[in-house]
């Protein structure tokens, strides 16, 4: 009867384990954001509204921009987002700092969308890295890591 308890009370442990961990498997799996957190600039635009796309994103029918500055007075070692704009999909995107001694920014953005194909963009550093175009049904994903102090900008894009 002790085995046979046992047995039940690691199954149990194991199972808390593995649904913790899928929990936090990727960023295009993070708890919905509300309101603005972290004060960071959050934007939503369509082709013909008066709004010049970035450079980093071409022609894009629609498109978000969420940029994140780091206050230096407070540390958070994570800032990450998920909503659903209203071309669709969801769009996750934040960073973290990194590194062995929590120096480094990962600057990152994924987009998915079921019905349009898209892409995501980072831009720290004066450095834009992209995704680029891919296909309906996929999930795009961007990023790049560098200094901490660096200001995160990212993007997602629709066509």
């Amino acid at each position: 009867m002790k085995k046979f308890a046992k047995s039940i009370a690691l199954g149990f442990a194991g199972l808390a384990l593995a649904v913790s961990g899928s929990t936090m498997s990727s960023a295009a799996e993070a708890p919905e954001a509300t309101g603005n957190p972290y004060n960071a600039t959050i934007e939503y635009h369509t082709r013909g509204d008066g709004t010049q796309p970035p450079a980093e994103l071409g022609d894009p029918k629609e498109w978000g921009v969420a940029e994140f500055e780091m206050d230096p007075t407070v540390i958070r070692p994570q800032v990450e987002a998920c909503t659903n704009p209203d071309s669709g999909g969801k769009w996750c995107y934040g960073w973290y700092l990194t590194g062995a001694a929590a120096t480094d920014k990962y600057c990152y953005s994924n987009y998915a969308h079921q019905t349009k194909t898209h892409k995501s963009s980072v831009n720290i550093a004066n450095v834009t890295v992209s995704s680029g175009w891919v296909s309906k049904g996929s999930t795009s994903n961007a990023h790049r890591t560098t200094g901490a102090a660096y200001t995160c900008k990212t993007y997602y894009a629709t066509k």
